[in-house]
């Protein structure tokens, strides 16, 4: 059995100086560190061999903090991201430069975890898949890929789920309109 605050304390921990975490969210397993450390974030896809300035999602804890990343939310992505089902939602209308992209894929997870993880570091959490880049998403964590396991700082290992599946993804297009990338 896990102590869950032990956990959370050594995940914010090793966020803080840099690292990376394999960590459950509340869709699948993820590869994870602070959304301000660009060098970590470039560690992030070297690891998963994806490009190293490809964007990460970034989790937040509340549509409080996504309202800090972005111009205005229209409704139908406050929908989105305060649902039942986890969907990421992607916008072009960025009102801070710290993340330093043109666009973001923002989730509010539905998971303690992740957002203690979150409200503890105090800023976004990246996210992307456990997986290597081509590869199929794990469905349990006996489906991670020893190479991810060996190449980050802290794996958080839970009891095993199976059948896990990624979030819906959503591009906003305006305040009415969006177009479904992953259903």
């Amino acid at each position: 059995m896990i102590n869950f605050d032990k956990e959370v304390d050594k995940c914010v921990e090793i966020l803080k100086n840099g690292g990376i975490i394999l960590y459950p969210t509340d869709t699948i397993y993820g590869i994870g560190c602070d959304s301000y450390n660009f060098k970590a974030m470039e560690n992030v896809n070297k690891l998963k061999g994806s490009n190293p300035s490809k964007p990460l999602i970034h989790l937040m804890n509340s549509l409080k903090m996504v309202e800090i990343y972005l111009k205005q939310i229209p409704d139908i992505a406050k929908k989105s991201l305060t649902g039942k089902n986890p969907t990421t939602v992607i916008f072009n209308n960025l009102n801070n430069n710290q993340l330093n992209h043109k666009s973001i894929a923002i989730r509010i997870p539905k998971n303690k975890f992740c957002l203690s993880i979150i409200d503890k570091l105090n800023r976004p959490l990246t996210s992307t898949s456990a997986n290597l880049s081509g590869s199929p998403y794990p469905k349990s964590k006996a489906d991670i890929n020893k190479k991810i396991i060996h190449g980050v700082d802290y794996f958080v290992e839970t009891i095993d789920n199976d059948n896990l599946r990624p979030s819906k993804i959503i591009r906003i297009i305006d305040e009415k309109n969006y177009t479904v990338i992953r259903d």
